[in-house]
């Protein structure tokens, strides 16, 4: 009897290796098959009281590839990247929501060096504050509204379900600076017809066109020049034009008219073509938003300090309704990143100012 017992322990225990064997050859294999995720997700952080989170991509995430999809809407962008990122497990469902109400402004500090405001108005948000730190190209911090990506009510990245689907945030930027100074933001038209020529260039996105503005331009003339090899496509079914500037304190307004890319240069942004000569055309609210930081930029000739770009966002925050300033972004470019002594990169010399939830009360400062 003790034999046949010492048999079945035995037997016990190669059936409990044999299971060992296999869930860690499975744990290894998964691991393997989802490592660059996992060590994104992994970077994921977000302290208790913070209106947002903060994630880190050490990898432009298949941009070449990516780039060769012909791309023309969010939700074919959603299902590419849903393959890359669950590996051919998940197809996406649902729709981007994408209506933007925002208002920048480029003004330059008494020696010269670029200053930038952004205000990104909205319903709801989970802002996801994007840092972009690629083995090529350049390193950058974007931000990247949550409820773009996912059709959740209240979203938020708890679950790990939630956090694979962050991964997605690297290419649905609403803004971003780069390590060179160029500044990129997505507003919104609201006269609408967003007219996309479907020529035999690539296509893209708006989103992704800012995410590849990021890694790849140094200054708003590079900028153009790159997205004018792409055909650049609405997203959200909405019109949209990108506000820029660069570290040389130009900024423009880089509008899609009647199928091409019109350049127009100015100091400020809202909601509507600049290119029309229209300021009613994106209606009342966005009108006096413009008005008000031209007057801001005539009565300083320009000439300010970060405080005063802060005070201007103020000026013309949404405090409340249904579109609010969900968050505000001051920037001063400090010129190069490069420390004398090796030209080692110093990663805490490049930082935004942000501020969430349209309160100027309580600034975050965020570096890389």
């Amino acid at each position: 009897m003790k034999k046949a017992k010492t048999g079945k322990r035995k037997i016990g225990k190669w059936i409990l290796a044999g299971i060992g064997i296999l869930l860690v050859i499975f744990l290894f294999g998964t691991y393997r098959l989802f490592r660059e995720e996992m060590q994104i997700i992994g970077s994921i952080q977000k302290e208790k009281d913070n209106p947002f989170y903060e994630m880190t991509f050490h990898t432009d995430y298949h941009m070449d590839e990516i780039l060769q999809k012909e791309i023309k809407s969010d939700d074919e962008l959603a299902k590419v990247l849903a393959g890359y990122i669950s590996h051919g497990f998940y197809k996406p469902e649902g729709e981007y929501r994408t209506e933007i109400g925002c208002s920048t402004i480029t003004a330059r500090t008494s020696d010269g060096r670029l200053l930038w405001g952004r205000n990104f108005d909205w319903d709801k948000s989970t802002p996801i504050v994007v840092k972009s730190i690629p083995e090529e190209g350049y390193r950058s911090i974007a931000t990247c509204e949550f409820g773009n990506i996912t059709s959740d009510e209240n979203p938020n990245l708890d679950s790990m379900g939630n956090k694979f689907l962050a991964v997605a945030s690297y290419y649905v930027p609403m803004d971003g600076i780069n390590e060179k100074g160029l500044c990129v933001a997505d507003l919104e038209v609201n006269e609408g017809g967003m007219v996309t020529v479907d020529t035999k260039k690539p296509d893209i996105t708006v989103t992704m066109a800012i995410r590849l503005l990021l890694n790849r331009a140094a200054n708003v003339e590079e900028a153009v020049a790159l997205l004018k090899q792409y055909d650049v496509f609405a997203s959200g079914g909405i019109s949209h034009h990108l506000s820029m500037a660069d570290a040389t304190g130009r900024s423009v307004s880089v509008e899609f008219v009647e199928g091409e890319i019109i350049v127009v240069e100015t100091p400020c942004v809202t909601n509507f073509n600049l290119a029309k000569g229209d300021i009613s055309a994106g209606g009342e609210n966005a009108q006096e938003r413009y008005l008000i930081l031209q007057q801001v930029l005539q009565e300083t000739e320009g000439i300010m300090d970060k405080d005063q770009v802060q005070k201007a966002l103020l000026s013309v925050r949404k405090p409340e309704g249904q579109w609010t300033t969900r968050w505000s972004i001051v920037y001063e470019y400090m010129g190069s990143n490069e420390l004398n002594a090796g030209n080692e990169k110093d990663e805490n010399e490049f930082s935004l100012d942000y501020y969430f939830d349209g309160n100027f009360e309580r600034k975050y400062t965020i570096g890389l």
